[in-house]
């Protein structure tokens, strides 16, 4: 390791000593040779400072490059409320979302395995998770409260019902 380390310190210490005996192509060759990706950036900078009639502080603004992305049309507005930030990315996010809502219940209706999907009065639309064991039954019910969970997860209880389901945001 050591041997590794010392051949290209030694020809970085030779090509940036005389940099005037050797021509710019055998420096830019000698910096070539060298397989370690520090070592050889270290021996192009030191062919640099010694061509460099002057060198440029370190701390000096670098130039601008002018980068003009494609005008885009007008993105559509994201949706909001409680469980949005699992929805695709629209347009830029609310900054802080609520930790609980209470909302009516629009439609209820259930897959072949028993899991629920409920729209809200809001437009809101929430699955349960097929983790979820809990059986929700019944197609109408005057609200529901969601809240956030452990996790990032959510939880879904009916008012007036003691029982509490593992919802996703759909939509």
């Amino acid at each position: 390791m050591r041997k590794i380390l010392i051949a290209p310190i030694l020809l970085l210490a030779s090509a940036s000593a005389a940099p005037a005996q050797e021509s710019l192509p055998n420096q830019l060759g000698a910096c070539l040779q060298i397989t370690g990706m520090l070592q050889r950036l270290a021996c192009y900078d030191g062919v640099a400072r010694a061509v460099s009639p002057v060198s440029a502080p370190r701390n000096a603004p670098r130039a601008a490059t002018t980068f003009a992305p494609a005008p885009l049309a007008a993105p559509p507005v994201a949706a909001a409320g409680l469980g949005s930030e699992r929805l695709p990315r629209l347009a830029s996010a609310a900054p802080k979302t609520p930790q609980q809502m209470i909302a009516g219940v629009a439609s209820v209706s259930y897959d072949g395995r028993g899991r629920f999907t409920i729209t809200l009065d809001n437009g809101q639309v929430w699955r349960q998770l097929d983790g979820d064991t809990a059986q929700l039954k019944g197609t109408r019910f005057p609200a529901v409260r969601i809240s956030r969970g452990a996790l990032g997860s959510y939880d879904l209880n009916v008012v007036g019902r003691n029982a509490t389901y593992r919802v996703s945001r759909v939509q």
